[in-house]
């Protein structure tokens, strides 16, 4: 029985030996090198004249020279273009999907139709193909003809990009 204590006291020597061992190469035994403290090692610091770009007109960019700014879109009515009924409603289908603003949220391609939100306003866009031209025009939920409003506006800018 007296050798149990010899034994627990040994490997209580030997294990803070062991814990002594491992923590020496720990910086808490280890002072600070020259390294950390050199002027080369602080964070890059922006001088106070440096933080803006400079105001000189001489660096702006210059207008494309021959490219007229785009005039505001006339409302429009219904206008024809000389295609089939359908090369016409693929082209304007097209046409909607690019425009800005313009919210295709139903097609009826038998009927040559999308149904379009544009500036708030719900209503068709058709293809109504007449003698050896197509017809593009926009039908409100009544069934009548708008050619006033976001629904000429948007004739306006189809025709830009169709007619």
């Amino acid at each position: 029985m007296s050798m149990y204590p010899v034994v627990k006291s040994g490997l209580r020597l030997a294990v803070l030996a062991c814990l002594v061992a491992s923590v020496a190469g720990c910086s808490w035994f280890r002072g600070k090198s020259g390294y950390e403290l050199a002027p080369e090692s602080r964070p890059l610091a922006i001088p106070p004249d440096l933080d803006t770009p400079p105001q000189d007109p001489t660096l702006s960019i210059p207008e494309p020279s021959g490219v007229a700014p785009r005039a505001p879109v006339a409302p429009s009515a219904a206008f024809t273009v000389a295609d089939s009924r359908d090369s016409a409603l693929r082209r304007l289908g097209l046409a909607l999907e690019r425009l800005e603003g313009v919210e295709v949220t139903g097609s009826a391609q038998a009927l040559g139709a999308y149904n379009v939100r544009f500036e708030g306003e719900d209503f068709l866009v058709r293809v109504v193909e007449s003698g050896g031209s197509t017809r593009i025009e926009a039908v409100g939920a009544n069934g009548a003809v708008i050619n006033t409003g976001p629904a000429g506006k948007l004739l306006g800018l189809l025709r830009q990009r169709l007619g």
